[in-house]
Formats: structure tokens, C-alpha cells, sequence
């Protein structure tokens, strides 16, 4: 049998890394199993059989990536071949993509982007996780390609994903939110890379990112409202652009209301901070105990949060941990550090002032519309148990959080005013009424609290204003 590979060329490689890496052709090398599938792609002309070989997609995502640059054309015959024949290849070739370790190579996003924009173009089923797994990464090299085939699928992945084009809106606005468009420092390998020098940011084109999400907020403005109240927030922190000021008076002003009433779903934030985050900060939340915290908390931010942009991700990382990950009630008996002492950590992390006042809006933002029996308790427990543990040692934390909720509740709309005091109000009674706290009296009958909050507390939720109950 002849060899696959000529004597002259090495076999294609899935891991960027140095010769300390075994060769693939070896049983140790993690990409052995992956080579090996290599080694059945079929020819440019493929038959029926090699169409049927149950390790073509693994074999042809190795092949999207590892092939040096431009891709070769045969691989897109294959592609669209083994799709026709067999209308399962597309979502079994979009399972392999995701599953091969693309971080590690020197330009994966831009092949990744490339065959997203293939099946995307087919209607292929399989196309949709691989956009929302390229959407938490941005920024990256080329990611602009990632908004022009949005852009181009906006009407059918309205009507058939609309999950996927609400999640794109929210990733942009987070991004433009957090003005974080440098993109990722590219590898080593990477560095002359001409398929990587030509692909376009999306710091080259914030035009055309704001005007994406306009139009899309226009177009298909029900679609959007799937991210529930967030989306309001994030077009808060939006106000002073001219497009979405336009928008403001066109669109949002006769809807936000209702909106706002809307709860987040998990999935809307957690496309606003990265896989890696989320993994960080669950295992921290689910695995260490209370006084290992600190390395741990030192270890991540290191990692995301002291870069350049890195603290402006703060307020999402609060709204993840409050609405995207409510613990079970093993977890919370079992001993680990707890959602709000994560919280109370990123928020004396913050050296700048308005990230801590979007971080603390991030915190509050669920009890500005509470409602017993449709919104979560688990929503606003973080905050309360917040203010609660840190009263007596940490008073100024509490002092700072209680004088900020008053500050939303007189300032946020004043036009719906009395209805959101009535809905913090009836948040204060929902939490102790299931029990996350047994009273209010931690607040209210501390003598380290300000004077001029304890009063203003006891006064505000003492107060039964009808005029309240017939605004909400």
C-alpha cells in the first residue's frame, strides 16, 4: 500500500504546538484518532461509498481545519455531495467541527466561519450551534465575516432560529456595550498568516455592527424580544449612539415598558461572556469551599479581568451568576462559596465608576420588575444575601447597594415610578416569605447602617400606597 502521505510532506497537523507534541501518526499523539480519519476523505470525484463512510465528517472537519490556505475546493464538493446523499452529514459535520480543539490552531475561526457560511447557505441543519459557539468568542480574527452571514440569513434564521438571531442582537450589544472591539492577539503561528491578514474585525466596521442590530431590532423587533428586559438595559447603555437614539424615539419608547416585563432566559447571558468564563465560574460555584475562594478568584482575574477591556465584563458576569446559574439546593448545603459572595468580589474588583454602577444595575435589575409567582426568587437572592452577610463586617457594602436601589427606584423611570417601588417592595416580601432570609431585621434594626437608609427603609416598606397598586 502506498504511503498517504509523500515523503517530502508531513501529515496535517490539528495541534499548533511545538515538537514536544508526539507526530499523529502516533498511537500516544491526541490527534491520532483524528489523522486516522483523515486518511479516508475521498478523492475530488467521491463515490457512494466514500459518501457513506461513517468517518467522513470527522475526516472532513480534520481536513477544514488543518488544510493550508486557500482551502482546497474538492473539500467543498465533498461537503455539499455528502450532504445531498445523506441530509444527516451536515449536522454530523457541524458536531465533529465543534468537537475538534479549534482554539489550539493557528487560524480556526476563519475556517470555522467558512464552513458555518457553507451550511448556512444549504439551509442545513447543524449551521445554527456552530454560530452560537463562533458568538461567544467574539472579538476574534475575522469575525466580521460572522456578521455578514448574520446579516445575509437575518430573514430565515428570523423565521426558523429565532433563538440564534436574538442571541446575535444580544452578543453584538454586549460587545458595543463593553466597546471592547481590539481584536484577540493572534499565535505565534498565525503572525504572517496571510488568511488571517486578510479577514476583517469588527473593530474595521462598527458601522456596520450598530446598523445590524437596528435593522434587525427593526425588522424583526419580536424576535428580539426573546431576550426579555436585558435588551433594554443593554439599549440603556447604548442612549448616547445617534442610531439607537433614533431607534429610542421610533421604536423602543411605545415597547420598553413591556419588555421590561419579560423575564431574561439563562441562554441570554451566557452568550455575553465567554465558554471559558462560564466554566470558571461554575466550578468555583460548585466545587470550592468556603477559604479556598482566593486563589481561585486571583487565578481568574488574572485570566479575564485584569486585560485590557477586561473589567468592563464585570456587569455581565453579575447578570450570569444571578439569572444563568441558580444552584440546587445541594449545592448551596454542601459548603462551596456562595452566588453573592462571588458578586460582593467582583464589585470590590471594579476600579472604575460606571462599571460598578452597571454592575450593581446588573445586580438589582430583576427587582425593579418583580412579580410573585411569575418572576424567579433565585433573580434577586444574590443581592439580598449580599446586603444581609455583610452588614456587620462590611457595612459600607451594604450601605452602598441599599443607597443605589433607592437611587433606581426614584430615578430609573420616573414615569412608572410607584410601580417599581411596589414591585422591590413586594421582593423584599417574597424573599422572606420563602425563606432566604427568616426576617428583614438584619437591615432594619442595625445600628452599624446608616441612620438616614434604616429610616428610609422602614418607611419604604411600611408603605402601602394604593395609587402604587393600581400603576402596577
Amino acid at each position: 500500500m502506498p504511503p498517504p502521505f509523500p515523503p517530502s510532506s508531513a501529515p496535517p497537523r490539528l495541534l499548533a504546538g511545538g515538537d514536544h507534541h508526539p507526530p499523529p501518526t502516533s498511537a500516544s499523539s491526541p490527534e491520532h484518532p483524528f489523522h486516522s480519519a483523515h486518511l479516508v476523505l475521498p478523492s475530488p470525484s467521491p463515490s457512494p461509498a466514500d459518501l457513506s463512510s461513517p468517518h467522513l465528517p470527522l475526516a472532513l472537519a480534520f481536513a477544514f481545519l488543518t488544510e493550508p490556505s486557500p482551502l482546497p475546493r474538492r473539500l467543498l464538493v465533498v461537503l455539499h455531495a455528502a450532504g445531498a446523499r445523506f441530509p444527516a452529514f451536515y449536522h454530523a459535520f457541524a458536531s465533529a467541527l465543534l468537537s475538534l480543539p479549534f482554539p489550539l490552531l493557528p487560524h480556526p475561526r476563519t475556517r470555522l466561519l467558512l464552513a458555518a457560511s457553507e451550511l448556512a447557505r444549504a439551509a442545513a441543519p447543524g449551521f445554527t450551534p456552530l454560530l452560537a459557539s463562533l458568538l461567544r468568542r467574539v472579538p476574534f480574527p475575522g469575525d466580521a465575516r460572522l456578521l455578514e452571514v448574520l446579516h445575509e440569513h437575518a430573514s430565515f434564521l428570523a423565521d426558523e432560529e429565532p433563538q440564534l438571531l436574538a442571541t446575535a442582537v444580544f452578543a453584538f450589544l454586549r460587545l458595543l456595550s463593553r466597546n471592547r472591539l481590539a481584536p484577540a492577539a493572534g499565535s505565534v503561528e498565525c503572525k504572517d498568516c496571510e488568511e488571517c491578514k486578510g479577514a476583517k474585525n469588527l473593530q474595521e466596521c462598527r458601522g456596520r455592527l450598530v446598523s445590524f442590530c437596528v435593522s434587525v431590532l427593526r425588522d424583526h423587533f419580536q424576535v428580539c424580544a426573546l431576550l426579555g428586559r436585558d435588551l433594554v438595559r443593554s439599549l440603556h447603555e447604548l442612549a448616547l449612539v445617534p442610531e439607537f437614539q433614533v431607534l429610542w424615539r421610533d421604536l423602543m419608547l411605545d415597547h420598553a415598558a413591556d419588555v421590561c416585563w419579560i423575564g431574561t432566559p439563562r441562554w441570554c447571558t451566557a452568550v455575553a461572556i465567554t465558554s471559558e468564563m462560564e466554566t470558571q465560574l461554575l466550578f468555583m460555584m460548585n466545587n470550592v469551599k468556603w477559604g479556598d475562594q482566593k486563589r481561585y478568584q486571583l487565578w481568574f482575574a488574572r485570566k479575564h479581568l485584569m486585560v485590557p477591556g477586561g473589567e468592563e465584563r464585570i456587569p455581565d458576569i453579575v447578570r450570569f451568576i444571578c439569572c444563568g446559574y441558580h444552584p440546587t439546593n445541594e449545592v448551596m448545603q454542601s459548603g462551596v462559596i456562595a452566588r453573592w459572595a462571588v458578586v460582593g468580589w467582583l464589585l470590590t474588583a471594579c476600579s472604575k465608576g460606571y462599571v460598578v454602577a452597571n454592575a450593581k444595575l446588573a445586580l438589582f435589575y430583576d427587582w425593579l420588575f418583580f412579580e410573585e409567582g411569575r418572576g424567579s426568587v433565585m433573580n434577586i437572592e444574590p443581592a439580598m444575601l449580599l446586603m444581609v452577610n455583610s452588614v456587620s463586617q462590611y457595612t459600607d457594602i451594604t450601605n452602598m447597594l441599599l443607597e443605589f436601589l433607592f437611587l433606581l427606584i426614584d430615578n430609573y423611570d420616573v414615569q412608572r415610578k410607584e410601580a417599581i417601588a411596589l414591585c422591590v417592595r413586594s421582593a423584599f416580601g417574597v424573599l422572606v416569605k420563602k425563606g432566604v432570609v427568616p426576617s428583614l431585621e438584619p437591615l432594619t434594626g442595625c445600628d452599624k447602617l446608616s441612620p438616614l437608609l434604616r429610616q428610609k427603609l422602614l418607611a419604604f416598606l411600611s408603605n402601602t400606597c394604593e395609587a402604587a397598586e393600581e400603576a402596577c
